[in-house]
């Protein structure tokens, strides 16, 4: 593992750059004040840049926050969600068997992924299974009922975000539905991942872009995005300003932390920058 001042003393290894979103880019707000800066180095420096990003929404949806954010549609060759993951699955087919009827967890009543997906909200009496997209209560303890409701009923829960938290405009961190996910496992329950660090996600990643020679992950969780690239044996470049910020003062701070996420990064820096 080695620290770097910015791209720059890498951008010759590496001829494609795999981007997290939150965290990296952005969290939420507007872009962080180096990121597009290195998004238009990369570009000058003609390397493929794509956005992995844990979000259980479409890249439709990403398009316009990266927009919204100040980093323009120019700037990367495209997105792929955690969330395009789980629809791709649900096209082809891979839970036809679990029925159509869904516990259904989301953001601010979000209800599109039910149609993405053809399946139905219901009760959780009727259901077949858990589709879990988005928090829309304060804290897992909320959530309780349900989960204990599935494990005793054998309901098998799919989650289209892993991440177990973000980092806010203000730098507080929210729960995201990977903690719900996580903690359903933990109560012995079956539970379909999607997104980051999941291999699938990084070979769909590749025949997107058009393949690639050198690729390098670049994020801030060491459980997703590091973890992700070392699954995907590509490199990594850790962000550690990012949702482990708290945790990080030294290397050695770094090194415990990589240790107990059982991952390797190959490099790390502050922020994503020139």
């Amino acid at each position: 593992m080695e620290i770097i001042q910015g791209l720059k003393d890498i951008i010759n290894q590496f001829d494609t750059f795999i981007l997290d979103q939150w965290g990296v880019l952005h969290n939420g707000g507007q872009a962080f004040p180096h990121a597009i800066e290195a998004l238009q180095f990369l570009q000058q420096q003609n390397k493929k840049v794509v956005i992995l990003s844990n979000s259980g929404k479409t890249s439709q949806f990403s398009y316009g926050r990266l927009a919204d954010s100040g980093i323009t549609r120019d700037l990367y060759i495209d997105v792929l969600t955690s969330g395009d993951h789980m629809r791709h699955n649900f096209k082809q087919g891979k839970f036809n068997n679990l029925g159509k009827n869904a516990l259904f967890f989301t953001w601010d009543n979000d209800t599109t992924v039910l149609n993405d997906c053809k399946v139905k909200q219901s009760s959780p009496q009727d259901a077949d299974f858990i589709l879990c997209s988005g928090v829309d209560r304060a804290g897992i303890e909320n959530y309780m009922d349900d989960l204990h409701f599935g494990i005793k009923h054998g309901l098998e829960l799919i989650v289209s975000n892993p991440d177990l938290v973000a980092m806010t405009p203000d730098g507080s961190l929210k729960m995201c539905p990977g903690k719900i996910a996580k903690t359903y496992q933990e109560m012995g329950g079956i539970v379909h991942w999607h997104g980051k660090p999941q291999p699938q996600i990084y070979n769909m990643c590749k025949e997107l872009v058009g393949g690639w020679e050198n690729a390098i992950a670049v994020g801030d969780s060491l459980e997703h995005d590091i973890a992700g690239a070392n699954n995907a044996d590509i490199a990594s470049l850790f962000i550690t300003t990012g949702i482990h910020s708290k945790e990080i003062t030294d290397k050695k701070s770094i090194e415990t932390l990589s240790e107990k996420f059982a991952v390797k990064p190959s490099f790390y820096v502050d922020w994503f920058k020139v």
